[in-house]
């Protein structure tokens, strides 16, 4: 199969860079590839009118270690807008362009072949040729490849060891191998987000293997960077939700704890949940009220369904303060549930919320009953940004003393208002008054 107009795919600099750095490969007389999704994605959409551009390009360069770091070097060189990082222990690079006009990272790998000392551990890189490069990877469909030219852009046909063609016309995700589940937890994930992203079907026998793989336990708690990489990186697709029903259908959640159930219609719950926690975060960021970075929003959320002594305990990199937050938040809803725990006021109300901190407040208002989630909403968003109408410049003129008693003061007639009970500075006065 021949690629036609594979520039289309990318923008005018993006497609100046890859000309360049097929220059710089020929001169260092080394072979440079695109391989995996770009050539994937150029494949699906042939037919498309108008492409969304790659903002991850992929590319494979081999003729002796360390090819893509030598590679990637020099275009850095040519490019000193754009941002260099190395990992020689990979023998890879990457370079990524940010700024108004433009937003992608270019992965720059040495051809390799990597060796497992066990399950689930980093492996061991040692330089080979491109053919041996796609074996280790890990769905047909991303073992793709096409040599890039720095006249022509591309020359030859899409190379294909594995039927990765055949694949993407039936839309199916199949395992290059056997025993890459095993070798690697975090191919379980790709291959869900990969099936969903592109409403493709698990193929049989991978799904079998897959299936065999989270049965044996052998990746349960497995925890780690790794692990918590693979979350985040499913917690941002649009389709999370389907992504984390699929999961958990093929026992792939038991890498985060055997105990971790997800409600049975995840796929719209979670749905939802995530879409009701954007939308949160969104207003409360208008209304210039802290909250919290969506991705770990999500990540809590998710471990909120496993009993807090457990997840506080995983190895997934929660902080002091997200331990603490999954403890609160298991009483929190404990407390909602029987809403008599903190007065039918508004204020009653008010004076038991504000003692949780808004991230808190957001992941129990998502897993509550409507009724009460109505009810945290209203806190968050009106409740909580009432004040005095009295400052206690106000109240020293009214002959009060600075103190304890002045803060109580101040806090009482919060509370009036936000019962409305008071309006105005007059009202507080009043109020005082009457108390008095």
């Amino acid at each position: 199969m021949y690629l036609k107009n594979f520039d289309r795919f990318f923008s005018p600099l993006q497609w100046q860079i890859i000309l360049t750095t097929a220059q710089i490969a020929h001169d260092l007389n080394l072979r440079a590839f695109a391989v995996g999704g770009i050539v994937r994605d150029a494949i699906v959409r042939e037919n498309h009118p108008s492409p969304p551009l790659h903002k991850d390009l992929d590319l494979v360069f081999d003729g002796g270690e360390q090819a893509g770091m030598k590679v990637a070097i020099a275009l850095h060189q040519l490019f000193p807008a754009s941002k260099l990082q190395l990992h020689e222990k990979f023998q890879t690079a990457a370079l990524s362009w940010q700024d108004a006009d433009q937003d992608f990272e270019m992965d720059m790998a040495t051809a390799r072949r990597e060796i497992y000392a066990y399950a689930g551990a980093n492996p061991q890189v040692i330089a080979t040729i491109l053919e041996d490069d796609l074996w280790r990877r890990d769905f047909t469909v991303n073992a793709l490849a096409i040599e890039l030219d720095p006249q022509l852009g591309i020359k030859g046909e899409v190379i294909d060891r594995f039927n990765g063609l055949a694949d993407l016309a039936n839309k199916q995700v199949r395992a290059i191998r056997t025993g890459s589940f095993e070798e690697d937890p975090r191919r379980l994930f790709r291959a869900v987000r990969f099936a969903v992203r592109l409403d493709f079907e698990i193929s049989t026998e991978t799904h079998a293997e897959i299936m065999a793989t989270t049965a044996s336990g052998i990746h349960d708690a497995i925890g780690g960077a790794r692990l918590r990489s693979e979350l985040l990186y499913t917690l941002a697709e649009p389709r999370a939700g389907a992504m984390f029903a699929l999961l958990q259908k093929l026992g792939a959640l038991r890498c985060i704890h055997p105990e971790l159930i997800l409600p049975a219609d995840l796929a719209n719950s979670f749905k939802h949940q995530w879409r009701r926690s954007q939308y949160w975060l969104n207003l409360l960021k208008r209304l210039e009220i802290k909250t919290y970075a969506p991705l770990q929003l999500g990540l809590e959320l998710l471990l909120s369904y496993l009993p807090d002594q457990i997840a506080t305990q995983l190895d997934l990199g929660l902080t002091p303060e997200q331990k603490t937050r999954q403890q609160r938040l298991a009483s929190l809803l404990l407390d909602l549930a029987n809403p008599t725990n903190f007065g039918s006021k508004k204020s009653d109300i008010t004076q038991f919320l504000q003692q949780f901190d808004t991230p808190t407040l957001i992941l129990a208002g998502i897993k509550c009953k409507p009724a009460y989630r109505r009810i945290v909403w209203q806190y968050l968003s009106q409740w909580q940004l009432v004040k005095s109408p009295l400052t206690g410049a106000d109240l020293t003129q009214l002959g009060y003393t600075k103190g304890k008693q002045m803060g109580a003061i101040i806090q009482s007639l919060r509370f009036a208002m936000i019962d409305r009970e008071i309006y105005t500075k007059e009202d507080a006065i009043a109020y005082l008054q009457a108390q008095n």
